[in-house]
């Protein structure tokens, strides 16, 4: 598996998480994967042991026969997943998977650079990369946990909670606030939440325009709860650790669906159109489904991926 890294470079995102550091715009920010916890994923293939920092973007030109080049959103390489994951399609099948990650995933895909694309099903650009002709429909193949992230004493109470209206019911109770992280899906879902809730947004609902890390940061200054995607936060723990936990993440609302796209050769030359459906045909087994349930990152024991094949139309599942 080899892996090459566009927009989202490590340095770039350290330079966003540190102290001072300019705000991230996107849910899915993240670095350098960190090592699998031990049994939970396959070690990486020596092709995978190359520094992301040191590649660059391949030119649009036919794939290799072997040669499988997987478009991917940050979080599934950085979470570690797909160092998980792709060794052992790569020994059982001879392909050879090369893993880009970027924010933009569908304009290089566009251009014949890819033949595999992986995101969540509402990043911007899957809509007109459908319709236009140039992806097949998205199969669903697993979805990435937010969690309502607090103070380590936790002075709400919602530790452990699976409903995450209740929880936010529980944090107006307390007399604590809600920061809202001013990323567009999770500004909707909180908003969706606080009415589920039943609660107006008055003196406790605090939305300052902040995003990302600073909503963290704000959330600490508060004493007070926030929202963010799961991945993203633990990894920036890794970095540089917050007195935060997050202590809600088994509620579906907070769950985002990630698919994946093939390019359609006739559309954009050159696609290894085989290898490609190979690849999402891996993804969707029962046994890789299992392995994406059960695989956890370091020092968390909860889960940080649910399977989500079991709601693709049956006829393309493998039997």
């Amino acid at each position: 598996m080899d892996i090459t890294a566009a927009q989202e470079t490590r340095r770039s995102f350290l330079r966003r998480i540190g102290a001072g550091s300019a705000t991230v715009g996107v849910l899915l920010a993240g670095c350098s994967a960190p090592a699998p916890t031990s049994g939970s994923a396959a070690a990486p293939t020596a092709s995978a042991a190359r520094s992301d920092a040191s590649q660059t973007s391949r030119p649009a030109a036919a794939a290799a026969s072997n040669v499988i080049r997987l478009s991917s959103v940050v979080i599934p390489q950085d979470s570690g997943l797909l160092a998980a994951l792709l060794p052992d399609f790569e020994k059982a099948t001879g392909y050879r998977v090369e893993v880009t990650t970027a924010q933009d995933v569908y304009g290089p895909a566009r251009d014949g650079k890819f033949d595999i694309v992986l995101s969540h099903y509402q990043h911007e650009g899957v809509a007109s990369f459908v319709q236009d002709g140039v992806g097949d429909w998205p199969r669903l193949v697993f979805s990435s946990p937010g969690a309502i992230i607090g103070p380590l004493a936790d002075p709400a109470g919602i530790r452990g909670a699976t409903d995450a209206a209740d929880a936010l019911r529980r944090i107006n109770r307390s007399g604590t606030s809600f920061v809202v992280n001013d990323i567009d899906g999770l500004r909707y879902v909180s908003d969706v939440l606080r009415r589920s809730a039943g609660l107006s947004a008055e003196n406790w609902f605090v939305d300052k325009g902040t995003r990302g890390p600073d909503a963290m940061r704000a959330a600490v200054q508060s004493g007070g709860y926030t929202i963010w995607g799961l991945i993203p936060f633990l990894r920036m723990q890794q970095q540089g650790k917050m007195p935060l936990e997050a202590l809600v993440t088994r509620d579906q609302l907070l769950n985002s669906a990630m698919a994946t796209i093939i390019v359609r050769e006739e559309k954009v030359g050159g696609v290894n159109t085989k290898g490609a459906v190979a690849l999402q045909q891996y993804l969707l087994q029962a046994e890789t489904q299992a392995k994406i349930r059960t695989f956890r990152m370091a020092a968390f024991t909860e889960p940080v991926w649910w399977p989500g094949a079991q709601d693709n139309e049956k006829a393309i599942m493998p039997r």
